[in-house]
């Protein structure tokens, strides 16, 4: 059964149909579809920014980067909130000169990210990957229609906002968890929005494709 695995971290997942985007640039080549983006957590100085920069605009223009990410803050970076921002703001730049979606990922640090969104007006889509924040917090990123979600196996677990997320902004990935079940996954959304299976993943698929084919 095919699935739309929307941030994985594995260039040849075991499902071969799965649909791939991932972050490891160094191998993106090798992927149909693919993200490329600097983790907040990856850099331990900002001066190894201007390296992995070069290499994230050159794979960008590739018409098999379908987007920029995974992208954003986190609390437990090496790097302070100000230069985290400035890794994050170029790659929304990034993302806008070549129009494509951005991955996010973040850490206790939502409001950073839609402070900087908003100051450089992005309205491309957007994805948060590994969602799993609180129901105040859905509600003010539900504010923003380009604004979507996507849940692994361990993020949606005992996740409550869920119900508040229509499915057009819905997503599903393995990150990095290589034996994801995502006949499992979908099921929990079922059962969630009270929805049947083919419900939730054709319209997850076509989440996918609006965004990203």
């Amino acid at each position: 059964m095919r699935f739309t695995d929307v941030h994985t971290h594995f260039i040849n997942p075991s499902n071969a149909f799965v649909l791939d985007i991932s972050d490891n640039y160094a191998k993106a080549s090798e992927a149909d579809f693919f993200s490329v983006g600097i983790h907040p957590k990856t850099l331990k100085t900002f001066e190894e920014l201007t390296d992995n920069f070069l290499a994230l605009s050159s794979l960008a223009e590739k018409k098999n980067c379908a987007a920029i990410g995974e992208c954003g803050f986190d609390k437990f970076s090496p790097l302070n909130v100000t230069e985290q921002e400035k890794i994050f703001s170029a790659q929304i730049l990034v993302a806008q000169r070549f129009k494509k979606p951005l991955i996010i990922h973040c850490v206790r640090l939502y409001n950073e990210v839609i402070r900087c969104l908003n100051k450089a007006r992005f309205s491309l889509p957007v994805v948060f990957h590994g969602y799993n924040a609180d129901s105040q917090t859905t509600k003010n990123l539900l504010k923003y229609p380009n604004i979507n979600f996507s849940f692994s196996e361990r993020t949606l677990t005992g996740f409550k906002s869920l119900p508040l997320i229509p499915l057009d902004r819905i997503f599903v990935e393995s990150d990095t968890d290589e034996k994801t079940d995502f006949a499992k996954l979908i099921n929990n959304i079922a059962g969630v929005k009270n929805a049947g299976f083919d419900e939730i993943k054709a319209g997850i698929e076509n989440n996918f494709k609006r965004l990203f084919c």
